[in-house]
């Protein structure tokens, strides 16, 4: 029977090669050839398998696997084991290295890979969603450069503590028997009040912070005691002298424009005041700032009330 089996092989072999057409024969038995030619170059043939390609020699013990000596095209699914999909728990395996030339999809999860083998991840964008780092972040052999960490906005808080009256002439501690007064409310806490046709100004001083980069303002929490009558504003003198780079005493006052009081009585509102030579600003410089009222003559105005006064910058970490 292998006799027959075996020229059979050759002859169907000679029949194909030929190109001789005629009706698919049945075997029951195995068919041993040197090799077998479907189809001729550049137009192939279609050989259907309905069982399992090994090499002989697998059954034996010897390890010789099959080899695909050509470039290999798979139109369908590869898995491994009976049925498709991970459930029957017999994972394709690829024991050697494996180069993409394309995207890599993952429905899964990745397992067992270790971080430190990863190469080149310096030239790959990563990291393009929110991350939450766990564990220490050791960073000191190359630590982050300043323009690489986003800045931040600070204040400086000026307390109504070190602010005095007449700042412009003879210097007066604020209490609640000076112009402006020192008042308490509750729930509210301390704050300057300045009355219809008050006109005193007051003021301070600050040191710009070391990591000051940009965007210096001067802003405060005010409040009023009623509706606005005809208008209301503040108005406000800057002086920045440096002490870094060429030190110099700033020589005058700067007058900045005023700035409006929201009509919103009964509300905490934030005004800012932005010096003109806001460019001047430099960490180390000191600010000397006076504020004062301005626009508020008319009959009935009401008082205004400031609670709370800051210095806002762009710090650079």
């Amino acid at each position: 029977m292998k006799k027959f089996a075996f020229l059979t092989g050759i002859a169907l072999a000679v029949l194909v090669s030929a190109n001789i057409a005629w009706a698919v024969q049945n075997y029951n038995d195995g068919i041993a050839v040197p090799y077998l030619k479907v189809g001729s170059q550049g137009v192939g043939g279609v050989t259907f398998f309905n069982g399992t390609i090994i090499n002989e020699t697998t059954n034996s013990g010897v390890d010789n696997p099959v080899t695909f000596g050509d470039n290999v095209r798979i139109d369908g699914t590869i898995f491994r084991g009976a049925t498709e999909g991970p459930g029957d728990d017999y994972p394709i395996k690829l024991n050697d290295d494996v180069r993409i030339y394309g995207d890599l999809t993952l429905e899964g999860s990745v397992t067992g890979l270790d971080s430190s083998a990863l190469s080149d991840v310096a030239s790959v964008a990563m990291l393009d969603e929110a991350e939450t780092i766990t564990g220490n972040w050791d960073n000191t052999t190359n630590p982050w450069a300043a323009s690489e960490i986003a800045d931040i906005t600070r204040q400086v808080n000026i307390p109504l503590a070190s602010l005095y009256t007449d700042a412009a002439g003879t210097p007066t501690a604020i209490t609640s028997a000076t112009t402006p007064a020192l008042t308490y409310t509750a729930n509210q806490g301390l704050a300057i009040v300045y009355a219809e046709d008050d006109t005193a100004d007051f003021g301070g001083q600050f040191i710009v912070p070391s990591d000051y980069t940009s965007g210096g303002v001067i802003k405060a929490l005010i409040d009023t005691s009623g509706g606005i009558v005809n208008d209301w504003n503040l108005d406000f003198k800057v002086a920045i002298s440096s002490s870094t780079g060429t030190p110099a005493w700033d020589t005058d006052m700067d007058d900045e424009t005023v700035v409006d009081v929201p009509d919103s009585a009964g509300t905490p509102d934030v005004v800012t005041f932005t010096p003109t030579d806001q460019a001047a600003l430099t960490g180390g410089a000191n600010v000397y700032f006076d504020l004062f009222p301005d626009s508020n003559t008319a009959t009935g105005e009401p008082n205004l009330e400031i609670y709370s006064v800051w210095f806002e910058y762009t710090a650079i970490q």
